[in-house]
């Protein structure tokens, strides 16, 4: 979507495409990241428009490399945004408090979105622990219009401070689209680059220096939330419109204490049920760290009970109870620690209008007229979500390598229970499924060759394969070969080369032999960094070519130390045919439920495209379905009476 428009306009936006325009708007002069649903749309948003104003862009190698480059410009003044999802969080952890505790001289915005649900994989992680742990201030935006006005203001106050500030969003606002007025992108005027030495904020060479650089963390983090708490909007206190907000008058007894996306479940709750607007007061909490203290122990002293909606851990609400026991509140604190909330999964609106009856049932001295019960105990309120499937794409490389994989495994005599498999993060991770049911395990992005490595220390004489992308191989894989060939255990890397990160929306990476914008760059080579780490048995060949990726992984397995099979063939989500020839099935020839019982073609390849009907005699035939078939070939291969052949005419 394009994210430009006149200043007053409305402009639909996503919350990370809210993001990407308010950066704009700022200024921004460099931004990094690394793709990961559900934060690619922000980095991808800007894109086109890093020529017209003069912006650096780039898809960085890690998340890690990402924020030391964007850190590398905000130290020498510039503006920057680093873009990442909260596993990269993670990857960048190493040298996020080490930046955070020499603060910035421009302005560091580090935008990340939980994915609250793991609807895009990998663990549900509540990432307001890092804010926490490296001191940093941490806006959380309910909305899109509060990611696209948070932004505004995280990059004002970074560069004021002169530390980084967080947006962390998650994916429920990174994902909604809404009608946000956008304010006027200015030419701004860049300014040259400097930087003056100075060891003793810049670098950890002496324990003085760290601990300075500790204490004036703590101090920047105290003034940006002086500084966040005077934009009346960012906290929102609302009081029912039958009582006064002064605190000496006759105060409202049930309140909510809340943030992210479960402010909008509030508010529908009050559309739906507008007798509750009456009864419930409202502090709607944008900045997390640090919290506004004094505001919350106003409304707090206003309250008998509270009950607090945030998503996955506790973390406001253990902070509540500490300022009631510090005060001497009589208040009562509801949420995750009494049961009634849940810490794992998303909010919905159920969940949400559920937990306000129950508080609503609260009378003026805080007893309640009914038990409260975990959520989920009441079977009107329980819901299960469908589960979503993930399958390859019709013709996808990474099909036919991991077929010839186990074809090899069956070949060489053993079972598909006697080999490991270690997966890793992409689309290679998809081999984890049926019918293939290939990979074991998945831990984090390069992680796949440590733990097979790990497995061979362990004493498991079995082979044991390492699989993960390209993508992974550049971001965190070539630390773990190096290690491996080090080690000299015997194991075997496949990496599955499609020269980009399918998974994620088409992004370059360092094989694709181009930039983010689209220009030519220098290409990487696999097979030349697998040399260069040590390592001897090195081959790159067509996955389509079945009966050559067999010879070469027997090979592999059979190799001393470590050996790397590079499976290289372009992703096919393009919709590029293979080949020149649709196929389709010759029913003359198919023994599908007859001789065929097992129809590999459809049981054990996994091709969307390949379909199982029957007659009207109920007879079970195999067909193509020709508007996705990009003609690979696998079921060819996989048939056993040739009954799949090329169309003719």
């Amino acid at each position: 979507m394009n994210i430009l428009t006149a200043p007053g306009k409305r402009l639909f936006l996503s919350g990370d495409e809210a993001v990407a325009r308010a950066a704009l708007e700022e200024g921004v002069d460099v931004v990094t990241g690394y793709p990961g649903s559900p934060s690619t749309k922000t980095l991808t948003a800007l894109l086109p428009m890093a020529g017209q104003y003069n912006i650096a862009v780039e898809w960085s190698t890690n998340e890690k490399v990402a924020l030391e480059v964007a850190a590398g410009a905000a130290w020498g003044g510039k503006r920057s945004l680093v873009t990442m999802k909260m596993s990269g969080i993670n990857v960048m952890a190493d040298s996020l408090l080490s930046v955070a505790h020499s603060g910035v001289v421009g302005a560091l915005v580090i935008y990340a979105v939980d994915d609250v649900g793991a609807y895009y994989g990998m663990v549900e992680q509540d990432s307001r622990y890092y804010a926490m742990l490296a001191s940093l201030p941490l806006l959380m935006p309910a909305t899109p219009e509060d990611a696209y006005m948070m932004a505004r203001r995280a990059f004002q106050v970074s560069e004021h401070i002169g530390t980084p500030v967080f947006v962390l969003s998650t994916t429920a606002v990174a994902q909604t689209t809404r009608a946000i007025r956008v304010g006027r992108i200015e030419q701004h005027q860049k300014t040259a680059a400097s930087f003056r030495r100075n060891p003793a904020k810049f670098t950890k060479a002496t324990s003085q220096w760290s601990r300075e650089q500790h204490s004036d963390t703590l101090k920047r983090l105290a003034e940006a939330g002086d500084w966040f708490r005077t934009w009346p909007d960012l906290n929102l206190v609302t009081f029912p419109q039958s009582t006064t907000q002064q605190p000496d008058a006759i105060a409202p007894k049930v309140g909510i204490i809340v943030a992210g996306v479960s402010y909008t479940y509030v508010q529908e709750v009050f559309q739906r049920s507008p007798e509750y607007i009456t009864q419930i007061a409202i502090f709607k909490l944008g900045l997390i760290n640090p919290l506004p203290q004094s505001e919350i122990h106003d409304f707090l002293r206003q309250m008998n009970v509270v009950l607090v909606l945030e998503e996955l851990e506790p973390i406001i609400e253990t902070q509540l109870l500490a300022l009631i026991a510090e005060y001497g509140l009589q208040v009562r604190v509801v949420g995750k620690r009494n049961g009634l909330l849940p810490r794992v999964g998303d909010y919905t609106l159920e969940i949400v209008a559920e937990a306000m009856r129950c508080v609503v049932g609260s009378d003026n001295h805080g007893r309640h007229s009914q038990q409260i019960l975990p959520l989920g105990s009441n079977e009107k309120t329980t819901s299960v979500a469908l589960p979503r499937t993930l399958e390859f794409c019709p013709g996808c490389p990474h099909r036919m390598t991991y077929y010839a994989l186990k074809r090899t495994i069956e070949e060489i005599g053993f079972s598909h229970d006697e080999v490991i498999v270690t997966g890793d993060i992409g689309c290679t991770i998809l081999g984890i499924h049926g019918p293939l049911n290939v990979c074991w395990t998945e831990v984090s992005m390069g992680a796949s060759i440590g733990i097979a490595q790990g497995f061979k220390y362990a004493g498991i004489e079995k082979p044991v394969i390492a699989a993960m992308g390209d993508g992974t191989f550049y971001h965190n894989g070539i630390a773990g070969l190096l290690n491996a060939v080090q080690s000299g255990v015997n194991l075997t890397l496949l990496i599955l080369d499609n020269s980009t990160s399918a998974m994620t929306g088409l992004q370059p990476d360092a094989g694709s032999g181009k930039r983010a914008t689209g220009e030519p760059s220098v290409q990487a080579n696999i097979a030349m960094i697998a040399q260069g780490c040590g390592v001897t048995y090195v081959k790159e060949l067509n996955p389509y070519q079945i009966s050559s990726m067999i010879e070469a992984l027997q090979e592999a397995i059979g190799y001393p130390g470590v050996a790397v099979v590079i499976a290289k063939a372009p992703c096919t989500t393009p919709g590029v045919r293979i080949n020149k020839q649709p196929v389709q099935v010759n029913q003359d020839i198919c023994r599908a439920g007859t001789e065929c019982q097992d129809t590999p073609c459809y049981n054990q390849v996994g091709c969307p495209s390949v379909l199982i009907q029957r007659d009207a005699y109920s007879k079970q035939r195999i067909t193509i379905d020709t508007t996705t078939c990009v003609s690979c070939g696998l079921c060819m291969a996989a048939c056993p009476f040739d009954a799949i052949l090329p169309m003719q005419g």
